[in-house]
């Protein structure tokens, strides 16, 4: 089994392999074949859970600051890569300077990259694609160099960065669970290893979760703020791709592995626990213990069913293609996707959706996409603050109460979805 650092990410020019961390220390994995746009799925888990307790940040100079910045450039970790020097460089240059809120992704293109004035963000993705590399490479510097004064972030969803003095954080190791973990063989099959990790994660359900608590500022925060009173780990679900017989493979698609991937980057920033889940067998009980993020649209059957009774569904081609369309009960307008000779999808729709769930009792996200791209890009709501503010943009403060979906669009340039817009809201 490939092993890498938690959230890190490995390209070759037949794969990628994308690894996900988790506060409670479990390591998930997709391997991506960029030839079929499947992924292969796994999940390995160590036997102590970690929570850590955060206090308050504290103000730091300006000095201590480069100090530090001119430290994390000289490290194995950025050295490098000279780009990511110079993006990390300028974004925190322009917030000493009182200039924060100017950076923009255009501004990174044309100051850091040498893009003309007419660059676009919607359809070259150079600065997204690097200020994930800078993440991965900040966390990777703070992994290795745990103990610093100071410490800088990048966080999801913008291009600001958080600069804050390091306070002393209290780690509390939770019990293991009980019983020893077998060792029968020093291989596992991909598929022993999805089912033994899926089956070992459902266990950190029962243990105890110190509730994430910070008052709410911005409206994802407001989103996020129901879930997380819960104190249940949210369940990610990430659907096994079927085969033309019908059967179960080891395959995840591309978009809701890269979704998924997004979800625990997002989690981990705010430390607070989730659980992956993998397959098609994910039952009602299930969804009734904690709520859960569903991904996928025709792969995943709860999408599917949860979506079939609301003013936006996912629709089967009548004629047994595969795929379907988003259709308006109320309108009944259609939204489909627009597929090039090759017969990748040069448009997609996806439908964003949250339902405080009257039968489970929980709470219900779906990111469900007309084909893998729109998943990709329907999960971004839920996790970038200038997406998800567009959709609660005119809404009463009541939306926090209220259930909702959106149908987003997005343009796809050579297997890549550009920045997703809001085609149509409805709270209810």
């Amino acid at each position: 089994m490939l092993r890498r650092k938690a959230g890190d990410y490995k390209a070759t020019k037949k794969s990628y392999c994308f690894f996900l961390k988790k506060p409670d220390k479990w390591l998930g994995f997709f391997l991506l074949d960029r030839s079929s746009e499947e992924c292969y799925a796994g999940v390995t888990m160590t036997r102590t859970m970690y929570v850590e307790t955060k206090t308050p940040p504290t103000p730091i100079s300006e000095g201590q600051t480069i100090g530090h910045l001119e430290e994390i450039l000289a490290s194995e970790s950025f050295s490098a890569s000279r780009r990511c020097q110079q993006f990390l460089s300028f974004v925190v240059h322009e917030t000493l300077q009182g200039r924060g809120d100017a950076i923009k992704e255009r501004t990174i293109a044309i100051e850091v990259f040498g893009k003309d004035h007419h660059f676009e963000p919607g359809e070259d993705s150079l600065v997204r694609v690097k200020a994930r590399e800078v993440r991965k490479r900040l966390a990777e510097f703070y992994q290795q160099h745990p103990d610093t004064a100071v410490r800088i972030d990048l966080p999801l969803g913008g291009y600001i960065p958080r600069i804050q003095k390091k306070t002393p954080e209290i780690t509390t190791p939770l019990p293991s669970p009980p019983g020893p973990i077998a060792n029968h063989s020093s291989k596992m099959s991909r598929r022993a290893m999805l089912w033994t990790g899926a089956a070992c994660a459902a266990g950190l359900a029962a243990w105890p979760v110190i509730k994430y608590a910070q008052r709410p500022s911005t409206p994802l925060e407001q989103f996020w703020q129901p879930v997380f009173a819960t104190g249940r780990p949210l369940l990610i679900a990430i659907p096994l791709l079927a085969a033309e017989d019908g059967s179960i493979t080891e395959r995840v698609g591309m978009g809701a592995a890269a979704a998924a991937n997004e979800a625990a980057e997002y989690f981990v920033s705010v430390r607070y626990p989730y659980r992956l889940r993998f397959g098609s067998d994910l039952t009602f009980a299930q969804l009734c213990e904690q709520p859960s993020l569903l991904l996928g649209g025709f792969s995943s059957v709860w999408t599917t069913r949860m979506t079939q009774a609301l003013r936006y569904s996912l629709v089967r081609n009548v004629d047994g293609a595969p795929g379907g369309s988003i259709v308006d009960s109320f309108t009944k307008q259609t939204y489909g996707p627009i597929r090039t000779r090759n017969g990748y999808a040069s448009e997609d729709y996806a439908i964003v959706c949250r339902l405080f769930d009257a039968a489970s009792g929980q709470i219900i996200l779906i990111a469900a996409g007309i084909t893998t791209f729109g998943t990709e890009s329907a999960a971004h709501f839920f996790f970038r603050p200038d997406l998800f503010s567009q959709i609660v943009q005119g809404h009463d403060s009541n939306w926090q109460k209220k259930n909702f979906q959106a149908v987003i669009h997005v343009s796809v340039i050579e297997t890549t979805p550009s920045t997703p817009t809001l085609v149509a809201t409805h709270f209810w």
